[in-house]
């Protein structure tokens, strides 16, 4: 949920001109008004983007389970704090190309065990800066980029800074990006759509030491996930088939 509720205001801020309103809206709303709220803002974005809906799904479990007025307040709480924070400004203005907000979020929020367990080390953005100029020295749409140690996609972001330099457009491009850790690979989801990522967003999750071809596995999942909503007239039918997964 901490790391949910954010992404959904993220989310909300993209789908509109005016991000003020979102947060009018979503500060004024009562905290079950803010819960009916964000499965609108998550319906509006599986109908326009439903393979998003795949890598994201374990950022939402707050939205399905049937929380006490104790647990609704709190996700409440968590909104307007992040609000009060500023995160429409760092995820929906041009500042959501200079930072990776979700990648230091669940790092402040994983315990130093969790993080040692999964050998996880974010890349500081400098350095993600610098190593994209060195290995992105030819550029064109269509290339394809990938990273099998994404984590919330920080080596992603340098990239697109590069391309976005170059007057090219992400979306122009393929992205794969594999991690075993769902929470991060979810994040990435999230900031797929925060950099403009495109259609063309390839995520997996699991171990490439067991899985070396997972960009192929990953194509294939995606296939099969969106065959499987394909017959899903809009995003709430599409929220509805997240919970039987």
């Amino acid at each position: 949920m901490p790391l949910g509720v954010p992404a959904t205001i993220a989310a909300a801020g993209l789908l509109v001109d005016r991000t003020a309103d979102v947060a009018a809206g979503m500060k004024s709303a009562s905290p079950e008004s803010f819960i009916d709220i964000a499965r609108s803002v998550w319906a509006v974005t599986f109908s326009r983007r439903p393979d998003v809906a795949m890598s994201v799904y374990p950022l939402l479990g707050w939205l399905f389970a049937d929380a006490d007025g104790a647990s609704v307040r709190q996700i409440k709480a968590t909104a307007d704090a992040a609000l009060r924070a500023g995160l429409l400004e760092v995820t929906t203005t041009e500042r959501r190309f200079d930072c990776d907000v979700f990648g230091a979020l669940l790092g402040a929020l994983r315990s130093r065990t969790a993080t040692k367990v999964n050998a996880q080390m974010y890349t500081p953005g400098d350095i993600a800066c610098a190593l994209a100029a060195v290995a992105l020295d030819d550029l064109e749409p269509g290339r394809s980029f990938c990273d099998d140690a994404v984590g919330t996609g920080g080596l992603f972001r340098a990239a697109v800074c590069l391309i976005r330099s170059r007057g090219l457009d992400p979306a122009d491009m393929s992205w794969f990006g594999a991690d075993v850790d769902d929470l991060a690979i979810a994040a990435a989801a999230v900031n797929g759509l925060i950099w403009g990522l495109g259609p063309r967003v390839y995520l997996y999750v699991g171990d490439i030491l067991v899985h070396p071809h997972w960009s192929d596995e990953a194509r294939a999942r995606r296939a099969r996930f969106l065959e499987e909503v394909d017959s899903l007239n809009n995003g709430i039918k599409v929220l509805d088939f997240l919970k039987s997964l």
